[in-house]
């Protein structure tokens, strides 16, 4: 029976748990990138998509899967996952000059992979704060196959 317990409760620990918490060179790399990279809250951000007077581009590395859950509307969207930015951000984004602002869903990975632009030598990158889960929990909508899908906080 003690075994079962201890079992059931490594099982759902490894489920839950956060492996960037534990690696330090995880760590270290978003402190690195936090100073690089300008945060842009989602009250920013929908300022942005709303008023449509800024130009930028929205990078959107999330997975493809995860698409599905929702989109933010911004006129002009690069969708690359995260693995491939480094790969293929050269050919969908041309000028190093643009205006661009990764999301992902927490802004984890939109924060490493606005490093990995300002590495590549992009001069104007700000990460979504939260990212998709942060714009959604802040009252904004995110576009779906079935229209605009809002969190009901009641």
């Amino acid at each position: 029976m003690l075994k079962s317990i201890f079992l059931f409760t490594f099982i759902i620990t490894s489920l839950v748990a956060d492996p960037a918490k534990h690696s330090t060179y995880v760590v270290d790399l978003m402190t690195k990138a936090k100073k690089l990279i300008k945060p842009i809250s989602p009250k920013e951000f929908y300022t942005l998509v709303d008023e449509d007077e800024v130009e930028f581009i929205q990078l959107d590395v999330r997975e493809d899967n995860q698409y599905g859950h929702g989109e933010i509307f911004a006129l002009n969207t690069v969708k690359l996952t995260r693995g491939y930015v480094e790969y293929k951000i050269e050919k969908e984004i041309k000028n190093k000059n643009a205006k661009i602002i990764v999301v992902c869903c927490s802004g984890k990975r939109a924060l490493l992979a606005g490093k990995t632009l300002i590495d590549l030598g992009y001069k104007d990158v700000s990460f979504l704060e939260g990212g998709v889960n942060g714009w959604l929990n802040s009252g904004y909508p995110l576009d779906t196959v079935f229209g605009e899908l809002y969190l009901n906080r009641k």
